[in-house]
């Protein structure tokens, strides 16, 4: 892609050297949007470099080579561990609410079980007493 804009700002110097060259009925119909773009692909082309840049500082904080640092990976790395996490929480999450509802279930066995003891021990009491 930076290739691509180098190429196209090589382009646009080189049209606006023939434009200068042409006549004045072309210069003023041309010459402001040939400005336009070439202003916007210089633009550009500082855009990369700064982005260059910040490829550079981030290399050197994570300790790598300047030169081997591929954003693209680096990216695409970023993104696969933000699902993993993700996924990991939403798994954690999904076993606490499970683990409660087992554990609301357990209390309820435990409370019916209790009722159940209660209400045996309680009808062979009133057996014996007869």
């Amino acid at each position: 892609m930076r290739a691509e804009a180098s190429a196209n700002l090589k382009k646009l110097l080189e049209i606006e050297k023939r434009l200068f060259l042409s006549t004045d009925d072309l210069k003023t119909q041309h010459a402001k949007s040939l400005q336009g773009s070439l202003d916007a692909s210089k633009d550009l082309q500082k855009e990369f470099a700064t982005i260059e840049k910040k490829k550079e500082e981030l290399a050197d904080y994570l300790c790598e080579d300047r030169k081997k640092l591929s954003l693209e990976d680096l990216f695409s790395t970023m993104t696969t561990f933000r699902e993993l996490f993700l996924k990991a929480l939403q798994e954690n999450q999904d076993r606490k609410e499970q683990a409660a509802k087992s554990e609301k279930r357990k209390k309820q066995l435990k409370g019916e079980d209790a009722k159940r003891l209660k209400g045996e021990y309680g009808k062979s009491g009133t057996l014996n007493n007869n």
